[in-house]
């Protein structure tokens, strides 16, 4: 069994969250809404943490949503984006290694006429093998291609290991 290294604990990984949150305010601050997509599971985690952060030190509205796989390479997003949040959309995802997911992700939210989408990620491995931009970066992290970076976000243990 290979060796966990711990790359961010609890409290880093609320710096990181904090961080992206207060960012996000800077430049939406005069915005009424925004909407948050995640990815099932973390990024849905991550997101919902970023909504706290920004309903607890600003006005802006954040509507979560979900994105899940459906079928191979197909995501579904729930509940529907409504009219109203499709003008400032950050989809939102734990680790960025091949960029193969935020660009199925992406292509399942350009089904809806969004004015502006932005990228969140917690930790980019910097291994694109797809031309993805990333907005917001918690952590760049340059690994080997052999290296797995697995987040845990449970209630009683956050942290993030390099294994």
């Amino acid at each position: 069994m290979k060796n966990k290294k711990i790359i961010l604990d609890k409290t880093g990984i609320e710096n990181k969250i904090n961080r992206i949150a207060f960012s996000i305010i800077e430049q939406y601050h005069l915005e009424k809404n925004i909407t948050m997509i995640g990815f099932e599971k973390n990024g849905f985690l991550i997101a919902k943490k970023i909504q706290n952060v920004i309903k607890k030190n600003h006005r802006i509205k954040v509507s979560i949503h979900k994105i899940a796989l459906k079928s191979k390479n197909e995501y579904l997003i729930s509940p529907v984006i409504c009219k109203e949040d499709m003008k400032n959309i950050f989809l939102v995802d734990d680790v960025l290694k091949s960029g193969k997911t935020i660009i199925y992700g992406i292509k399942t939210i350009l089904n809806y006429p969004i004015k502006n989408l932005k990228t969140i990620i917690l930790v980019n491995r910097n291994h694109n093998q797809f031309p993805i931009g990333v907005d917001y970066v918690g952590l760049n992290l340059s690994t080997t291609l052999q290296d797995h970076i697995e987040v845990i976000l449970e209630k009683n243990n956050e942290v993030v290991y390099l294994v």
